[in-house]
């Protein structure tokens, strides 16, 4: 269309190489000023947003009663939830607190199992006319309890 046209273009200027070299001499003159002078020269911010050094790209999502978020709301005290739980969960990992509990746990089973096999062994004796020494259960039923006090001491 526009070779059919009787219009003619718009002149484009020319570009002055000796005005181009001028701009950039006089920046460079002045940063150099700037230099010598000692005051620092700032460098023009970036646009867009700025960049995190660290940035959260998991999300770990999980359900809440009423009352549970009102009372974790009010325990972040104007924080963001999500900050807030951020920092107690941190917060026990940097305690020391076991992150894998299943051998523990394993343990304290096998620990009650232990004690509860022992009674059974002792209510056994009883009910078949084999009566202990009364000093004899007397002493297997402290050492009962002190065992599950032990066990009952080790559970979170």
């Amino acid at each position: 269309m526009a070779l059919f046209s009787r219009q003619k273009p718009a002149p484009v200027a020319p570009v002055n190489p000796w005005v181009l070299a001028g701009a950039a001499a006089k920046a460079q003159r002045e940063t150099e000023a700037s230099l010598a002078a000692g005051s620092p020269v700032f460098e023009p911010r970036k646009g867009g947003r700025p960049t995190v050094e660290h940035p959260r790209t998991r999300r770990v999502s999980m359900s809440l009663t009423e009352e549970e978020h009102e009372s974790w709301t009010v325990a972040a005290a104007g924080r963001s939830l999500s900050a807030w739980a951020r920092e107690q969960v941190a917060a026990q990992l940097e305690q020391g607190q076991p992150q894998n509990n299943g051998s523990e746990v394993a343990r304290l089973r096998a620990d009650l199992g232990r004690v509860g096999s022992n009674l059974n062994q002792l209510v056994r004796a009883v009910n078949s006319g084999h009566t202990p020494g009364s000093a004899e259960l007397l002493e297997a039923v402290q050492a009962a309890r002190e065992e599950l006090a032990r066990v009952r001491g080790e559970l979170p």
